[in-house]
């Protein structure tokens, strides 16, 4: 006995249509269904489904045609046909077919991108909300062959581009003008086929680097154009090629829509931002940026540098303070202030939850030198340098880690012995506990895992910013518990540098902090305790350890896994050897970074030319304007 209602068994007819792909009696029975129910979710839902949008695939050279449902992947049935056209006689061929699609909307594929799930679906739920647009243009992630995301849509343009309506040739001088594309590629379009079909195509004369572009610009020039910053699709970069002749035939292709002092605008300013450089002639003076005592330890080995080449140096912790010569290493900083500005990590696990795009947010192309310390983050740097925010005005250096300098120094050995003395160590063998943040009892943690081991426990909080009130009294509650009440628990002061305290362990103990980084440095290795929370996020999230470089266990098991540690700790070898990609040029480092300070800012500068040889370049193609 049949129990529907008349509309759940309109619906079931409907959704059996739509199964079926039999999209014209689905039309059909949905217009009935609004008649009697009204347009609520389920009309506006089969809507898109019955939609007929026409996907026009392009193929490259020797490419046959591709199965779509690889391709084309949705868990919504949508009213598709396709057709097939060739990247060599783009224009030529999709104009011999325009006039024979019927659908209200088409779109482009292709085997360069991949696509998000059920993208035409929402576009069409996008489109059909606006009846004023011809079409929408969407954002677009950027990756590499192995999928992994490169860059993300650019957050700088996000609010004023999302949701957004634009004229279509406002979109592109806008765009052109200021040297950062915003429209895409034909990849990122979703169009009306009855506005395309009204507009007059020209068989443009330019080189084959700019068809594609120049197909786009005739799509877009005339369009009232919809915007979505969701990234419905990313583009596979390349591996890299000299952007010169790009360049040139970039500004050629201009020409044909572009006033002479427009293009003069944009040459002056549009280069390889991969391979750019600059002179800035400077006072010989150095102002090092600091907030907090771990990043004053960071800069010191170059202050003392420079100091003995005649620089004048100052420390200041105002952090838009003036300067000639202006040495950062904050997450936010104003390089705008200084002179020349030269811009190195806060620390070595810096954005590691981020990896390898660290650059979106914390841009280096507002400095005019970067500084990486080793292979692992030249890599991830070459990696993301075809996007212009990862690129300094005059290039990125692998010149090493400043504080490696002082690892092997017998100044820090002496210092190291004289606490050791002070303290009193009851054993042979000391822990180090050195985290991130000191939250949730974590210290406690720590304490009471391991007291009851013949080791020295010693304790060094990091040195935060009275800003930081919170952590600071969490840090003063937990000395309050533990200080004398253990005979081997021992406290290192936030204000000692780091590298007294790694110099005087045999084991690191932390959360996701650098200083498991920064260990490698002394040949120590670490145990990261994942469950520990990091109030960074509300509310507060685990510890991130990707790292390969530090032994991994959950607080539960720290006691076990040290006791292990202690039986057997050549076992670990292997883990200590993973690290030894992020250092590079001991000893060298502060004299490199000096030599490149007097190179782009004395005019008589007779310092070494050496560090030009560690010059970073971008293993991809940059993305640029045409691409």
């Amino acid at each position: 006995m049949n129990t529907l209602s008349p509309k759940d068994e309109m619906i079931q007819l409907i959704q059996q249509c739509i199964l079926a792909k039999d999209f014209m009696s689905a039309a059909k029975c949905l217009e009935i269904y609004k008649q009697s129910f009204g347009a609520d979710n389920f009309f506006s839902s089969c809507q898109i489904s019955i939609t007929p949008v026409t996907v026009i695939y392009i193929l490259s050279e020797d490419e046959l045609k591709p199965d779509l449902t690889d391709i084309i992947s949705t868990d919504i049935h949508v009213n598709l046909s396709v057709i097939y056209i060739h990247e060599k006689n783009l224009m030529e061929e999709f104009l011999n077919c325009l006039p024979s699609i019927e659908s209200e909307y088409f779109c482009f594929y292709d085997s360069k991108h991949h696509y998000e799930k059920n993208r035409i679906a929402i576009l069409l739920s996008v489109v059909t909300k606006i009846t004023s647009v011809n079409g929408i243009i969407h954002a677009r992630n950027f990756i590499d062959n192995s999928d992994t995301v490169l860059a993300h849509p650019d957050y700088m343009y996000k609010e004023i581009l999302d949701n957004k309506i634009f004229n279509g040739a406002e979109l592109l001088h806008y765009s052109a003008m200021n040297n950062i594309n915003l429209y895409g590629d034909l990849s990122t379009v979703f169009l009306s086929t009855a506005y395309v079909k009204q507009l007059s195509f020209a068989h443009l004369d330019v080189t084959d680097s700019m068809q594609s572009l120049a197909f786009l610009y005739q799509l877009l020039w005339s369009t009232k154009i919809a915007y979505t910053y969701l990234p419905l699709s990313s583009s596979t970069v390349v591996e890299y090629l000299d952007a010169a002749q790009s360049i040139s035939d970039y500004v050629n292709f201009l020409k044909l829509y572009y006033s002479e002092n427009d293009i003069s605008r944009i040459s002056d300013t549009l280069t390889d931002f991969t391979t750019a450089e600059h002179f800035v002639s400077c006072k010989k003076e150095i102002t090092f940026f600091y907030t907090d005592m771990g990043e004053y330890y960071n800069l010191k080995p170059i202050a003392d540098m420079a100091e003995s080449r005649g620089y004048k140096t100052v420390f200041t912790k105002d952090i838009h303070q003036n300067a000639e010569i202006g040495v950062y290493c904050q997450h936010i900083c104003y390089p705008e202030n200084s002179k020349f500005s030269l811009i190195l990590l806060h620390d070595l696990a810096q954005g590691h939850d981020r990896w390898p795009s660290f650059w979106e947010l914390e841009r280096w192309n507002k400095f005019d030198i970067g500084i990486v310390p080793g292979q692992f983050w030249a890599d991830l740097w070459s990696k993301c340098a075809c996007q212009y925010y990862t690129n300094p005005r005059c290039g990125t250096y692998q010149l090493g880690y400043p504080k490696s300098d002082l690892a092997s120094s017998c100044a820090l050995s002496k210092h190291a012995n004289l606490l050791k003395e002070q303290l009193h160590l009851k054993y042979d063998f000391s822990i180090l506990y050195a985290p991130s943040w000191e939250n949730d009892g974590k210290e406690d943690d720590f304490v009471k895992a391991l007291s009851s081991l013949k080791v020295n426990l010693l304790i060094k909080q990091a040195h935060w910013n009275e800003k930081y009130s919170n952590i600071i009294q969490n840090i003063k509650e937990m000395r309050n518990l533990h200080e004398r009440k253990f005979d081997n628990v021992y406290y290192i002061e936030p204000e000692e540098s780091i590298m007294t305290a790694l110099a005087m362990c045999n084991l690191v103990v932390s959360d996701e902090s650098s200083v498991m980084a920064e260990a490698l440095m002394f040949n120590v290795p670490s145990i990261a305790v994942t469950d520990w929370l990091i109030p960074d996020t509300t509310p507060s999230r685990y510890a991130s350890v990707p790292m390969d470089y530090v032994i991994k266990c959950k607080k539960s098991d720290l006691h076990d896994y040290v006791q292990r540690f202690l039986s057997s700790p050549d076992d670990y070898n292997s883990i200590l050897e993973n690290g030894r990609l992020l250092f590079s040029n001991a000893e060298h480092c502060c004299s490199d970074i000096l030599d490149a300070i007097e190179y782009y800012t004395a005019l008589d500068s007779n310092a070494s030319k050496d560090f030009l040889s560690k010059r970073l370049s971008s293993k991809y193609s940059i993305c640029s304007m045409w691409n």
